[in-house]
């Protein structure tokens, strides 16, 4: 038979007192669901980062585009969306009609208005112009307060533009046919012009940011470290058990 000292009778002592402890707080140790890490999760309210992000669509338009000496073109334009930052009407054109070497006859001349912009534009032979209405500023990213991240939209949405913006544009042909040369005269009835319409607009995407836990967890695995930590200290001083 081993006869033990009295000081490796302590330890051992000491020894199967951390291993009972250690094994009681393993088996208390309720680890946290996900969904209280998470944000939004229960005990506390998430914080999301929004980001504005802007997006460009076109209108179409019906019909052909032509303007006719005798019959101008014109057509309402009605943009309904939320958030809209600009407008653009894009006209360009060429003459189709001119001809000399030297010296350049029978040019078109062109003018277009769009109601939004109080200035008409007037172009000879050929042109590009650009009608552009400023709607609203994008807005800076910040953050948002919510428990979810559908809240977090919903509180976004009430700060919305719904904007809608109706316009026309009219677009008229003076051909630069004389008559006296009736051939081309009544041969240029007008001139074809691109038009295209687009609209910038801004929506918002979220990023989870981080949690305010409103209380704190009775099962919190730090308290269990200090515990330990505190045992291992007296483990370490000897102080634990007096033999």
């Amino acid at each position: 038979m081993i006869n033990l000292k009295k000081n490796d009778k302590l330890i051992i002592i000491i020894a199967v007192a951390v291993v009972i402890v250690a094994g009681i707080g393993i088996a208390a140790y309720n680890p946290p669901d996900d969904e209280n890490i998470n944000m939004g999760g229960n005990g506390g309210v998430g914080t999301y980062n929004v980001m504005w992000n802007t997006h460009t669509k076109m209108v179409s338009v019906d019909g052909e585009m032509y303007a006719g000496k005798s019959s101008p073109f014109s057509t309402e334009i009605t943009i309904d969306h939320e958030n809209i930052i600009k407008v653009t009407v894009e006209i360009s054109w060429e003459d189709d009609s001119i001809y000399g070497i030297l010296i350049t006859k029978g040019a078109d001349t062109l003018t277009a208005e769009v109601s939004f912009d109080p200035e008409p534009w007037t172009s000879e032979y050929n042109g590009t112009k650009e009608f552009i209405k400023n709607m609203n500023s994008l807005p800076y990213d910040t953050t948002i307060e919510a428990e979810t991240e559908t809240e977090a939209y919903d509180k976004l949405a009430e700060g919305y533009t719904d904007d809608s913006l109706t316009f026309t544009i009219d677009v008229s042909v003076i051909t630069g046919e004389k008559l006296r040369r009736p051939l081309k005269y009544f041969r240029d009835q007008g001139n074809a012009f691109d038009l295209t319409i687009t609209y910038e607009y801004y929506e918002a995407s979220l990023t989870e940011g981080y949690m305010n836990d409103t209380g704190g967890d009775e099962n919190d695995p730090s308290e269990d470290d200090d515990a330990f930590s505190r045992l291992g200290n007296l483990v370490n001083t000897g102080s634990l058990v007096r033999w």
